[in-house]
């Protein structure tokens, strides 16, 4: 019960009926005071009925007025009922009155048809007087007719039963036709509900893509704008009045000519309209418009109307062309870059040129020095003094180192600009060509992890780097059955490698220094050692996109760790 109540009082989604008449003063009190004048006469008639029945007590059947009061009471209370629903949209209680109201309808016009012979036959007053006179000579006539009237009254009987019959039909009818129209009544209802939904939808659309909309009257010029097509267009909301002439003002003139013209084309070819142009507000701000119109015509072929929409396209062209600023800024630096990546190889070419010219010059006086002193040996035989013998010894010994020296130094200027080929690596294979090469001492015990990748890499690069590691840790050794272990780890985009030895271990704060040119931890002529290989290899691994790094402590080892890239870095001959 409570539910029903709350239904039959409740507004639902229903909208006041006031918003059909736009909330315009004029129609609104208009319908007010009709409504209202309407419900007071209806309310004045019972009245007068009341009384008029009170006051002739002698009338037949007047409970017809009663009835009759009562229809009249249901329609002045529909009337303010359309006045209530004006703001209120009860329109289940406003539609439950008028059932009532046609019910009571029906009912009393079921009840007054019966009764209008009835109400016919009542004489009148100069009829009564007639009655009366002729009354004694009817009285006679009356009872001899009497049979006869019983008669008609049977037959009178069977016609009122069979329009009582078609009455109860007429009824059915009726209330056949009341439910449909309130079938009717709540599918247009539904329908409005609908079509204020996708309303609703359509604006949130265009409300969020920041678009707008327009709708011109090709008959009366006047053109319709949503509100973002107003602000769009550096016009207030809601301005009224709104022509062709109006957009026209905004488009910027030297557009305006092609706007119109695909306009016209659009029309004439019954084609969609699409086009690109420029806004000129009046405050001198420039917009871009991105527009799409289409064309409605009359059975004659001729455009009568035209509908589309408007997008704000001015930070997409801003962004186009700052784009096209930066890819012809980019072309610039890219010719910039080409000329100077072609007079760096120049260089490099002239660099290597004078490196191999500098150190031919300078091995081929080496070369005679040491051959100078051999022959000097040689010739002199147990002649020259053992301390002699020692020196001659000592400064072959500083020649080679020299040459040596200059050898390193050659490909370290190299390393990183020489281009090497790329070319598929079994790295385990790799190793094993190393130690081969590298001929370790037979106690020394070198191991491989399993694991190791294939890859395809620089080859000449990477063996570079594993033979001067693993060279260092058999090298720099204190002991002819050292242990040296290679091993792998996979990381993704690279490989990381460590070279880890059983040997005397490097102090933390000599960790940096390994790595630059020139720097050795013992004397020269302690061990022979020209102090680029950790270097060359640094560059070799810092050129190709990977990184070293050393682990050790003072007689604990030491562990030299670098990364390789799975895909090679590709660089041109520089």
């Amino acid at each position: 019960m409570v539910e029903f109540l709350n239904s039959l009082f409740g507004t639902g989604s229903f909208i006041p009926h006031g918003h059909c008449y736009l909330w315009k003063p004029g129609l609104v009190w208009l319908n007010i005071t009709s409504d209202a004048l309407i419900a007071i006469a209806y309310y004045s008639i019972p009245i007068t009925l009341f009384y008029f029945v009170k006051r002739r007590r002698d009338l037949p059947f007047n409970w017809i007025f009663l009835l009759f009061g009562a229809f009249i009471v249901a329609c002045g209370t529909t009337h303010l009922m359309d006045v209530w629903t004006l703001w209120h949209p009860t329109y289940w209680l406003s539609a439950s009155l008028k059932a009532i109201t046609a019910f009571v309808s029906v009912f009393t016009a079921t009840k007054l048809i019966p009764i209008i012979p009835l109400a016919l036959a009542i004489p009148s007053p100069g009829q009564l007087e007639q009655s009366n006179q002729a009354l004694q000579v009817q009285i006679s006539e009356r009872l001899a007719i009497e049979t006869e009237l019983r008669q008609y009254q049977t037959q009178l009987e069977n016609l009122v039963g069979d329009r009582t019959a078609q009455l109860a039909a007429s009824n059915r009818q009726m209330e056949d036709l009341l439910n449909r129209e309130q079938e009717a009544r709540a599918q247009a209802e539904n329908a409005k509900a609908e079509i204020q939904t996708y309303a609703e939808q359509l604006t949130l659309a265009l409300n969020a893509a920041k678009m707008g909309s327009w709708d011109w009257d090709l008959t009366t010029n006047h053109v319709a704008w949503t509100p973002n097509h107003e602000l769009m267009f550096g016009y207030e909301v809601s301005t009224p009045n709104l022509t062709y002439d109006d957009w026209a003002s905004r488009v910027h003139p030297a557009d305006l000519p092609q706007v119109e013209a695909a306009v016209h084309q659009a029309l004439v070819n019954h084609e969609d309209y699409s086009f690109e142009y420029r806004l000129r507000l009046p405050d001198g701000t420039e917009r871009w418009i991105d527009t799409f119109g289409r064309g409605e015509y009359n059975s004659a072929g001729e455009p009568i109307r035209m509908v589309g929409m408007v997008l704000d396209m001015t930070n997409r062209k801003l962004a186009e062309q700052s784009l096209q600023e930066r890819a012809a800024e980019l072309t610039r630096l890219n010719a910039v870059l080409e000329q100077t990546t072609a007079l760096l190889k120049e260089r490099n070419q002239e660099l290597d040129q004078f490196a191999y010219v500098v150190s031919h010059d300078l091995k081929a006086p080496l070369r005679a020095i040491a051959n100078l002193s051999e022959w000097v040996e040689e010739d002199l035989g147990n002649q020259i003094p053992e301390v002699n013998k020692h020196q001659l010894q000592l400064m072959r010994r500083r020649v080679y180192r020299l040459e040596a020296l200059i050898n390193g130094l050659l490909e370290y200027s190299r390393a990183g600009r020489k281009e090497v080929p790329i070319e598929p690596v079994d790295t385990a294979q790799l190793l094993a060509d190393i130690l081969d090469s590298l001929a370790p001492p037979a106690a020394f015990q070198i191991t491989v992890e399993p694991g190791m990748p294939s890859l395809t890499t620089k080859r000449l690069l990477l063996s570079q780097v594993f033979s001067n590691l693993i060279g260092n840790g058999i090298k720099h050794h204190p002991r002819d059955d050292g242990n040296v272990t290679i091993s792998v780890q996979d990381e993704g985009a690279a490989y990381k490698f460590a070279i880890a030895d059983d040997g005397a271990g490097i102090d933390p704060s000599y960790h940096q220094r390994i790595f630059v040119i020139f720097q050795t931890l013992k004397a020269r002529d302690e061990q022979e050692n020209t102090g680029i290989g950790l270097s060359i290899v640094k560059k070799i691994i810092e050129t190709e996109g990977g990184s070293i790094w050393l682990e050790s402590q003072p007689d604990q080892g030491a562990t030299f760790y670098f990364t390789w890239l799975k895909n090679p870095k590709i660089q041109s001959d520089s």
